[in-house]
């Protein structure tokens, strides 16, 4: 991450959003040289906010297990399923 003062984030903040969007580039906003703010894109944000979602990470345990104990197909093998489905 980039480390920004707010006094350039202020003069340059389409710049910034621009990085944003097409390089995913995220930013540490300071004020008097201490870290203040994040600037970063909604996707990640998203991201972020479905990480901390207690039935997501509850989904994760439970994929987890599963494939420890062997209850999973491969992509290859599903995709082989759907299509044979689809032909009956």
């Amino acid at each position: 991450m980039t480390t920004v003062p707010a006094y350039i984030a202020r003069t340059q903040l389409g710049s910034l959003l621009k990085q944003i969007s097409e390089k995913r580039s995220r930013f540490i906003i300071t004020k008097s040289g201490k870290p203040a703010a994040v600037l970063l894109g909604t996707s990640d944000f998203d991201d972020m906010l479905e990480e901390l979602d207690p039935e997501f990470q509850k989904s994760l345990k439970l994929a987890a297990n599963e494939a420890k104990s062997g209850k999973f197909i491969t992509l290859k093998d599903y995709l082989k399923r759907g299509l044979n489905r689809k032909t009956k």
